[in-house]
């Protein structure tokens, strides 16, 4: 039996009705997560999930079976209409027969099922690793915090440190203080979270000219284990989550499909990390796309030093109009009319690691997600997406592909339909597409055009009353470059952060 885990919150005790996770930032709604597998297999899958406390216990009665799951479908289980499980947090092992991927949502509940922002994703793993990097880990950022969920996935009772490394900013000043807490055990399979809402050991000391900075925490964290573990990180501000995997290793060329500036509202920062020994040399190009963009296709090119074990961090939103904050900045005369919305490309002397946060302004909906930086050692022919939405009660998904040398790819999407809430049930359609500078997305919102979609406008889904497509994708090279992909997938909510992002999956 093939397995993914995941670290799955199931918050709905009347005592956390106000709290995400043990963290205290006051949503007002209890949590509940959500999550899609996907089968990518060539037969039909017979799908476990085995749920476990906080002391590595499961018992049968909280199981899951999913028989006969067909090829290239896909299941959604909701935990707030679920009744195998009581309230609290757990951690999900989910086996196969068939390969599969799993991608995990997070979110608020009012209650009788409905899902409420904000809305976060992230993807469940294959296998663990002893040592994890976290690019970016907060305390008192500006109303920044963040939490660290890890879930021991090896053969035993594990031993788990973590050390937290500030960054060092581009005035000189270092955002935080070096932290080494005690060690903490996690039973076999169990999950841990650990906050850093109260971690005042982590607030920089008062420093002459870096008063900014006196009290707050930006930086990394490194997790070392002596059993291999996977963990995941939530950033939250007020009304918004973004949240990512941690890394288990590293490379010199990283890819990002995705990064705006001053794109309708929307933004981005990235975070480069480097976890070895010595100083990194990281050439940035930022490319725009031929289509969204003004101006259109175009490169901008930089390079920063990345210090050993240190990060750095570029910021394209609103208060980032300097050059010490962007690359982008400045790099075009008229600054109100210019946007950016293309990929970015990563060339570094040793390895790095990097992430990418996308936020809204309130009168684009607030949104906010989280993607991880993709080595071109990951690319391949052909990609899994667990989860694809068009006109499906106001969510849809925007699909981002790139090609991981910059060449050009012609790429077949076959999309299938669930066979529970789709109006067309367990059907499949391929639709062929040619990349542009490398670049092709594919998005299902209420305004996309029908050269800008696939699913939204096509009668193929169409049931005679609705549309509404739920299901997966998987994108294969017809010719051309190796690809690399992710998904935004949202809703239709004013003012909210209704945006779940997440990594699509490179088979080999």
């Amino acid at each position: 039996m093939k397995k993914f885990s995941m670290f799955l919150t199931v918050l709905l005790l009347v005592g956390l009705v106000t709290t995400v996770g043990a963290q205290g930032v006051s949503y007002g709604l209890p949590w509940n997560t959500s999550y899609q597998i996907a089968n990518l297999g060539d037969g039909a899958a017979n799908v476990r999930v085995d749920y476990y406390n906080a002391d590595g216990v499961t018992t049968p009665g909280m199981s899951r079976d999913f028989p006969n799951v067909p090829v290239g479908g896909s299941i959604t289980v909701l935990q707030a209409t679920e009744a195998t499980l009581g309230t609290g947090m757990w951690s999900a092992v989910v086996s196969a027969d068939q390969p599969i991927a799993a991608v995990a949502n997070q979110q608020t509940d009012s209650g009788n099922g409905d899902s409420q922002p904000p809305f976060s994703s992230y993807s469940g793993a294959s296998e663990g690793a002893t040592s994890v990097l976290l690019p970016v880990v907060m305390y008192n950022w500006y109303g920044y915090y963040t939490e660290v969920m890890i879930q021991n996935v090896g053969g035993g009772t594990a031993t788990v440190n973590i050390e937290y490394i500030p960054t060092v900013r581009a005035d000189g000043c270092t955002a935080g203080a070096v932290y080494n807490p005690l060690s903490v055990p996690i039973p076999q399979y169990a999950g841990t979270m650990l906050t850093q809402l109260t971690l005042v050991q982590l607030g920089a000391p008062a420093v002459a000219g870096c008063e900014a900075y006196t009290g707050r925490f930006l930086g990394a964290a490194k997790i070392t284990s002596n059993e291999p573990v996977v963990a995941v990180v939530n950033q939250h501000v007020q009304g918004k989550l973004f949240t990512y995997n941690g890394f288990s290793s590293s490379g010199t060329t990283v890819v990002l499909p995705a990064y705006m500036r001053n794109y309708f509202g929307y933004y981005a920062s990235l975070t480069i990390a480097n976890p070895g020994a010595t100083d990194a040399e990281v050439k940035i190009t930022y490319s725009s796309d031929a289509t969204f963009s003004n101006p259109a296709s175009t490169s901008v090119v930089v390079t920063h030093t990345v210090a050993a074990g240190a990060s750095v961090v570029r910021y394209d939103g609103p208060t980032g109009n300097t050059a010490a904050d962007s690359d982008l900045f400045g790099t075009f005369p008229n600054e109100a009319g210019y946007r950016f919305f293309g990929s970015v490309v990563l060339e570094s002397d040793v390895p790095i690691v990097a992430i990418v946060n996308q936020e809204a302004l309130p009168a684009a909906g607030a949104q906010a997600g989280t993607y991880n930086g993709m080595f071109t050692s990951e690319g391949t022919g052909k990609i899994s997406v667990p989860l694809i939405q068009s006109g499906f009660y106001g969510y849809y998904t925007s699909l981002t592909i790139v090609t991981v040398d910059g060449g050009e790819a012609t790429v077949k999407i076959t999309y299938t339909s669930d066979g529970t809430f789709s109006s067309v049930k367990n059907q499949t359609q391929d639709y062929t597409h040619t990349t542009v500078g490398g670049f092709l997305n594919r998005y299902e919102g209420p305004l996309a055009t029908a050269a800008q979609s696939d699913i939204l406008d096509d009668v193929a889904w169409f049931d005679g009353t609705n549309r509404r497509f739920i299901g997966s994708a998987v994108i294969e090279v017809v010719s051309g470059s190796d690809i690399v992909a992710f998904v935004n997938s949202e809703k239709s909510v004013a003012g909210m952060d209704s945006m779940y992002t997440f990594n699509a999956f490179n088979l080999q």
